[in-house]
């Protein structure tokens, strides 16, 4: 197994460069406004890496045993992992919001649908892991289980993005060459690295482990497919607005969408003269009139 730990040695060296060029990258092709959540993302993402690799070369400054050296990764890397599943959360919703900007209706709905998805999943986490803590090893085993289970949300989200993207993208005006695509094409792919360790570790273990393997992997793979979205130029019909034709089905079932949960129009009646009165003065005025 010493090849694997050489393998993880060099990803996590490698991994916080790859953060900041990705950073950069998005930064330079002027995304910032448009990719607000994204852009803080990897900056948080960049900071995280860093911090874990001075975690893991820690040794060579401090006198620190393997097991705390472990727990200190595994506890940074878990509380970590949980504010960048928020962040997580807001960049999918981002990407859901530009992608079906041509159809604001349909958007409004899905949004509905995204956010209370989202919050079942973490209802059911806590739910699953709400056990008393002696069913548990160790305090870390708890905190492994708890964890374990938030990835598998995550990822979970993650890949539907991913499927929902592959199957509309061309329907809605967009192409497997724009950045929307490729941003959901990376959290896909780190969504089956992050799939993939959580089934394989249920408890902590060592730090250099074919779990992890799997994980760190799919991140190297993750920042290199977005650098080069944000590196090639974008198709012009990506940057500028979506239309689509009319013979769309989607814009019949967005004015289905847009009117639901809308308040029906109403009619004021006038309440000072019926329509007979009406009627009758009209006709008191013409015989009146006549010779």
């Amino acid at each position: 197994m010493n090849w694997i730990a050489a393998v993880e040695h060099s990803m996590v060296y490698i991994e916080p460069w790859l953060d900041v060029i990705a950073l950069m990258a998005l930064l330079r092709a002027g995304l910032s406004r448009r990719f607000p959540a994204m852009t803080f993302y990897l900056g948080l993402r960049t900071f995280t890496e860093g911090f874990l690799y001075i975690i893991l070369e820690e040794h060579h400054l401090f006198a620190v045993s393997v097991r705390t050296q472990t727990l200190t990764y595994v506890y940074s890397y878990w509380i970590l992992y949980a504010l960048g599943a928020v962040a997580i959360f807001f960049v999918l919703q981002e990407i859901f919001r530009a992608v079906m900007e041509p159809v604001p209706g349909l958007q409004r709905l899905g949004l509905i649908a995204f956010r209370w998805v989202s919050i079942v999943s973490v209802i059911l986490v806590l739910g699953m892991n709400a056990l008393p803590m002696h069913k548990f090893a160790a305090t870390d085993a708890y905190l492994a289980a708890v964890d374990s289970q938030l990835m598998r949300c995550v990822a979970t989200l993650e890949i539907c993005l991913l499927a929902f993207l592959a199957l509309s993208v061309h329907s809605l005006g967009r192409s497997f060459r724009g950045r929307l695509f490729g941003i959901g094409l990376g959290f896909g792919l780190e969504a089956a690295g992050g799939l993939i360790m959580s089934l394989m570790s249920t408890k902590p273990g060592p730090i250099w482990s074919v779990a992890n393997l799997f994980l760190m992997s799919a991140s190297v793979i993750t920042l290199v497919v977005w650098i080069v979205y944000f590196a090639l130029p974008e198709p012009a019909e990506e940057r500028g607005p979506i239309t689509l034709p009319v013979t769309s089905p989607l814009l019949r079932w967005n004015d289905i969408a847009s009117a639901l949960g809308q308040r029906p129009a109403h009619v004021a009646l006038g309440t000072s003269s019926f329509f007979l009165q009406d009627v009758e003065q009209v006709v008191d005025r013409l015989l009146s009139k006549a010779p």
